[in-house]
């Protein structure tokens, strides 16, 4: 071809992210400009397919460069469920059976085990190798809990611009810094409660323009104290640390010593939240404290700007922001829409 490479490239970037993988088999020529496009965005729907992407860029590190977005999900397949061998949900007659079932998962869960530590390693040396120019990440979490998220903010995000975590995770760090961060999505958790993790957003996302919190477990728990505690943060309710359940120290007088009410960053324009789906008794009615929730939430829209309450997903519900239903956000976002924040 007699276009220059940089120009071919530039053609390259406008076929679909789907057709580039027979683009790079045209021949050598092609193959060595088209082969970076490839890793611009990142699809890893299972845990080998993170292992497989850790192989190939310690193979060639150069490519972890050109990584812009990555999508990374936990799940041991495609398919939606957790796969389970039939020895675990099929009980034994006799007892040798039975003992014989024990040693079976015993050791299906050290294999297991071994599996879900390969794939943090693996999560680990991708997130160091592609960090410092990555633009978006989401991080799906469906078949174990993230256990720290300071291994995971540890590397530097200084491009970082979008971020979704979806599982059962801790509050974030004290010493998170995404310094260009616009738009965080915590998905499923048992955090994200305000008074867990907005003072770390505070300090450590100073360019923060979008928050949205989808079905977080205090919805079911606790969902009045969630409902107070954004009326709190929006300064429509008095702090009591007490009714918010707020963890406390003691100190050498012995009177307890709370953390300060929750805030929301300066730069914050919207708030989103999508509560679960309301549990309802044998009467067929929802629980008073999802009603009450609701209540409070919808008085809470009503008088502040910005935040907005996204209903309930009724329909065809299945698990807390499934992988169907995270893979099209990122799908609509990686084409230009709004994905999560349509």
């Amino acid at each position: 071809m007699d276009l220059p490479p940089e120009i071919q490239c530039a053609i390259f970037r406008h076929v679909a992210r789907e057709d580039r993988l027979h683009l790079v088999m045209v021949n050598h020529w092609v193959h060595d400009i088209a082969l970076p496009l490839l890793y611009e965005t990142i699809l890893l729907p299972t845990r080998k397919s993170v292992i497989d992407l850790e192989q190939a860029l310690f193979r060639r590190p150069y490519l972890s460069g050109h990584v812009r977005h990555i999508l990374i999900s936990d799940r041991n397949r495609d398919e939606f469920h957790v796969a389970l061998p039939d020895f675990i949900v099929v009980w034994p007659k006799t007892h040798a059976a039975r003992v014989e079932r024990r040693q079976k998962i015993r050791n299906w869960l050290t294999d297991r085990d071994k599996e879900l530590t390969k794939f943090r390693t693996a999560l680990r040396h991708i997130l160091a190798l592609v960090s410092c120019k990555l633009t978006t990440l989401t991080l799906l979490h469906y078949e174990h809990s993230i256990r720290s998220l300071k291994d995971i903010f540890a590397y530097n995000y200084p491009a970082l611009e979008e971020l979704t975590i979806r599982g059962d995770y801790p509050p974030l760090p004290n010493t998170l810094h995404l310094p260009k961060l616009r738009r965080l999505h915590l998905a499923a958790g048992d955090m994200p409660n305000p008074w867990a993790s907005f003072s770390s957003v505070t300090s450590g996302c100073p360019s923060l323009t979008h928050l949205r919190i989808t079905e977080p477990l205090s919805c079911i728990l606790s969902g009045s104290v969630l409902a107070h505690a954004l009326e709190v943060t929006f300064g429509l309710s008095k702090y009591d640390p007490e009714a918010l359940a707020m963890p406390f120290e003691r100190g050498k007088d012995g009177l307890a010593c709370y953390p300060p009410a929750p805030v929301l960053p300066p730069t914050l324009k919207e708030l989103r939240l999508q509560p679960y789906p309301p549990e309802v008794s044998a009467m067929g009615m929802p629980y008073p404290d999802h009603s009450g929730m609701a209540e409070r939430l919808q008085a809470l829209q009503a008088c502040v700007k910005a935040f907005k309450l996204i209903p309930s997903n009724n329909e065809n519900y299945v698990l807390p922001y499934s992988f169907d239903a995270a893979l099209r956000d990122w799908e609509d976002r990686m084409r230009g829409g709004l994905g999560c924040w349509a």
